[in-house]
C-alpha cells in the first residue's frame, strides 16, 4: 500500500467527490479513480458507495478513514522527527498544543504573534481544562497547556499564575477601580462560571479561606456569555478571560494579593521533539512572567 494512494483516498473522502479530491491532490480524475480501485482490490473491500450524488463511504471506508489519517499523521511525525534534530530545519517542524480556548486567546496566540518567528509553527486545539492532557494523547498532539497539572509520568512545568478579575460594565460601582477585596466583591451581584470551571473553584476557595459564604449568583457555562451578561450591567463576571464588550477588569484580591490560578504545560518526556518543546515552553513561561509582572504593578504588598 502506497501512502500517496492513501492521501488520494483521504482527499476524495473529505471532499465527497472524485473530481474535487483529484483537484486537491493535483492528479487527473481518471488516475485517481484507478488508484482507488486498486486500493480497494488490495484491501479486499469497497471503500465507497458509488452512485448518483455525493460519494459516500461504506462502513469499511469509514473505518479506513481513521486508519488513513493516522498513517498520514505518523508520516508527518517521522518527517518532523528528522527536521527537529537539525537546527537549520527546526523552524519547519509543526507542533500541536491542546489548551482551553481562553488560554489560546489570552496567551498562546499573543505569544506566537510576539515570538513565533524563532519557534516551530504551533497550532492549537481547544479543549476543556480537565481533559487537556487526555485529549493530547487521544489526538496525537505534542503537548498540552491547562489549569490542571499534567499526569505524574509526564514532563511538565508550572507556569506563571493567571490573575482572576471581576469584569464590570460602565456605571457599575467598581468600574474604574484597579482591584477589589473578595469581602467587598460579594456584596455586589455576581456572574460566575459553573462549579466545574477552574477559575470558579479558585474563587470559591478564596471565599472559603476568607470565611465568606458564597452569595447568590448567576451561573453560566460559557465565559463569553458571562461577559455578554456583564456588559448589560447585570453583575460582575468573575473570570480569567481578557475583557471584551467594553468591560473593565478589576483584580480580585484576598488580603492584599490577587487571587490567581496556576497554569501548567505538560508533554511526553520521550517525544521526538522534546528539546523543541522544552525550549518553547521555557520562553513561553518567561513571557507569561513578564505579563504577570506588569499585572502586579501597584499591587499592595502583604504587610
Amino acid at each position: 500500500m502506497e501512502l500517496r494512494v492513501v492521501k488520494y483516498f483521504l482527499a476524495v473522502a473529505e471532499a465527497g467527490s472524485i473530481t474535487e479530491g483529484a483537484r486537491q491532490v493535483r492528479i487527473s480524475q481518471p488516475a485517481v479513480s484507478r488508484q482507488l480501485r486498486a486500493l480497494e482490490q488490495e484491501l479486499g473491500v469497497e471503500l465507497f458507495e458509488r452512485g448518483h450524488g455525493a460519494l459516500r463511504l461504506t462502513q469499511a471506508g469509514r473505518r479506513f478513514l481513521e486508519v488513513g489519517r493516522d498513517l498520514v499523521r505518523r508520516e508527518q511525525m517521522a518527517r518532523n522527527a528528522v527536521s527537529a534534530g537539525e537546527p537549520q530545519r527546526a523552524l519547519e517542524t509543526r507542533l500541536v498544543a491542546v489548551a482551553p480556548f481562553a488560554t489560546i486567546l489570552r496567551t498562546l496566540a499573543p505569544f506566537a504573534a510576539a515570538h513565533g518567528a524563532r519557534h516551530p509553527v504551533i497550532d492549537a486545539i481547544e479543549c476543556e481544562p480537565s481533559l487537556v492532557f487526555e485529549r493530547t494523547v487521544a489526538l496525537g498532539a505534542d503537548f498540552g497547556v491547562s489549569t490542571v497539572p499534567p499526569p505524574a509520568d509526564w514532563a511538565g512545568r508550572r507556569l506563571s499564575p493567571i490573575g482572576i478579575t471581576a469584569q464590570v460594565a460602565a456605571g457599575h460601582p467598581l468600574h474604574g477601580r484597579p482591584d477589589v477585596e473578595v469581602a467587598e466583591l460579594v456584596r455586589h451581584p455576581l456572574i460566575l462560571m459553573d462549579r466545574t470551571n477552574q477559575a470558579r473553584m479558585v474563587f470559591d476557595d478564596a471565599l472559603a479561606q476568607s470565611g465568606l459564604a458564597l452569595p447568590e449568583a448567576t451561573e453560566l457555562s460559557s465565559s463569553f456569555m458571562a461577559q455578554g451578561l456583564a456588559a448589560t450591567g447585570r453583575g460582575a463576571a468573575v473570570l480569567t478571560n481578557e475583557a471584551v464588550f467594553g468591560l473593565h477588569p478589576v483584580r480580585v484580591m484576598r488580603d492584599g494579593r490577587q487571587v490567581r490560578m496556576s497554569l501548567y504545560a505538560g508533554w511526553d518526556p520521550t517525544h521526538y521533539a522534546v528539546a523543541l518543546i522544552e525550549r518553547w515552553v521555557a520562553e513561553y513561561g518567561d513571557w507569561l512572567q513578564t505579563i504577570d509582572d506588569v499585572a502586579k504593578v501597584d499591587e499592595p504588598a502583604r504587610s
